[in-house]
């Protein structure tokens, strides 16, 4: 599960300034390939996102809190009956400027996916990952505004590369649209990314706090990481 996010996360990515929000409500995310299909509810309030992996196996609830103005990431959880939020810190790193120029193709394509009229673009990284898109900006969420959440995440919990994460953030196609599908363009074992059952609705403020959870630091945790 782990592997298959930071992968995600490092396909999936884009992300500099941030432009007007205004989306509310959730949406879930796919993520699967050859092998496997992970999925995640987001969340989003404002300034806030809520992440939680939609996996039976994971024998509690656990919910990641993200803020846009914050560098402090939140696992929520509970322990024995007892309310914990979990705190990491993201440390963000020195941008990598030996990458290529990132190339976007946009092939005049459309259909409909999720209620949404989508349009086709090719994204190519020029280091050998190419990307086709269905984007749309009807949803009042850019992928800009969903990335800069996702490259936290995986930089603060997970030790990815934030600048990986987020190399396709130059593309004005990204502070304009959300895709609501993403594939890997290769023959095999091709990741593909699927936002489904979006719901826009007000959100109660109280899911997006910490308050009522013991907030421990994961620094102050013995032999954690």
């Amino acid at each position: 599960m782990r592997k298959t996010l930071i992968a995600l996360f490092i396909v999936y990515g884009g992300i500099t300034s941030l432009s007007a929000q205004s989306f509310e409500g959730t949406f879930v995310m796919h993520v699967q390939d050859d092998n496997s299909v992970n999925m995640m509810s987001v969340s989003v309030r404002k300034d806030k996102l809520i992440l939680q992996p939609l996996d039976p196996t994971i024998p509690k609830p656990v919910k990641i809190l993200l803020s846009k103005n914050s560098n402090d990431i939140f696992v929520l959880t509970e322990e024995g009956g007892m309310k914990l939020a979990i705190k990491y810190t993201f440390q963000k790193q020195v941008a990598d400027s030996t990458g290529s120029a990132i190339t976007v193709q946009e092939t005049g394509n459309s259909k409909t996916l999720e209620g949404f009229v989508c349009k086709e673009v090719f994204m190519d990284d020029g280091a050998g990952m190419k990307l086709q898109l269905w984007v749309t900006p009807e949803l009042g969420f850019s992928m800009a505004q969903f990335y800069e959440y996702l490259g936290k995440f995986s930089a603060g919990l997970n030790g990815g590369d934030y600048w990986q994460t987020v190399k396709f953030s130059s593309a004005d196609i990204c502070k304009k649209n959300i895709a609501l599908e993403v594939k890997e363009v290769k023959e095999a074992d091709a990741t593909v990314i699927l936002i489904k059952k979006i719901r826009k609705e007000t959100l109660p403020e109280s899911d997006f706090s910490t308050e009522g959870y013991m907030v421990v630091d994961i620094k102050d945790i013995p032999g954690a990481k």
